[in-house]
This record gives structure tokens, sequence and C-alpha cells, in this order.
């Protein structure tokens, strides 16, 4: 097996790309920080560039076919030959505020794993220690 050229395509080439051919909207990062920030997660990490389509798929190390994510990302992405899926997988986990995304994804976690929300978890602790305060002060 031959070892794979490493992909000369730049970062800003592939923002250049996509800034032109994708609203920003629906994203976790805008294009003023897409150089910086994971655009599915938008947390500030080192970005790797991620084919759409994968290199064994076909795909190419064009603009059009990269797109940047954090390791992390890289590594959850899909693993198919229709370039939407990307963006919809993408668009679909797109979160509001930066640095948010990987609490909100512990939290869904928690309820999957649990059956009820992290919320009612802390609401229930914090009512057994305002009460354990209350009974010292007495």
């Amino acid at each position: 097996m031959s070892k794979r050229e490493p992909i000369k395509t730049t970062k800003e080439a592939i923002i250049s790309y996509w800034a032109k051919h994708q609203d920003e909207c629906g994203l976790s990062v805008d294009w003023a920080e897409a150089g910086e920030r994971c655009w599915r997660c938008g947390c500030e990490r080192s970005l790797d560039r991620c084919h759409i389509i994968p290199d064994s798929l076909g795909g190419k190390d064009e603009p059009e076919n990269l797109v940047l994510l954090c390791k992390r990302c890289h590594a959850d992405g899909p693993n198919v030959a229709d370039p939407e899926i990307m963006w919809d997988w993408i668009r679909a986990y797109g979160v509001s505020f930066y640095d948010t995304f990987w609490g909100c994804e512990g939290m869904r976690e928690y309820k999957f794993i649990y059956g009820y929300k992290f919320r009612s978890a802390l609401r229930y602790i914090l009512d057994h220690l305002e009460n354990e305060l209350d009974e010292r002060k007495m």
C-alpha cells in the first residue's frame, strides 16, 4: 500500500471557497473565525483538512471537497460519497454559542444513559445541599 500524499490545499483556500458557496447560517462557526474553530462543534482547536468525499471513495484534494474539523469531529464524520451528507451532518450539530457543543452533547448523553435530564440531577443535588445548609443554621 503506497503512502498517501499530504493535502496541499491550504486552509485559507478551503475557507475562501466555502465562504462563497455555503451560507454560514446553521453552522457552529462564522466565516470570520473558520480558520480557528471547528466547523461542526465551534470549539477553538487545531483543525484538520477533512475530505467531504473520502480519498478512499475517489474524493479529491480540492477546496470543494474539504472542510475544517477538529480531530474529534473528523473521527466522527460521515464516510460517504454524497457531499450533501457532510453538510447536513455539520449543520445538524450546529450550536448558537461557541464552546458549548461538547457540554450539550454530554447532557444529551447523560439523559440517554440515566433516563432523565442532567438539569434534574443538578437541581436534586442543589436542593439537598440547600436543605443541609438550612439544617446547619438551626
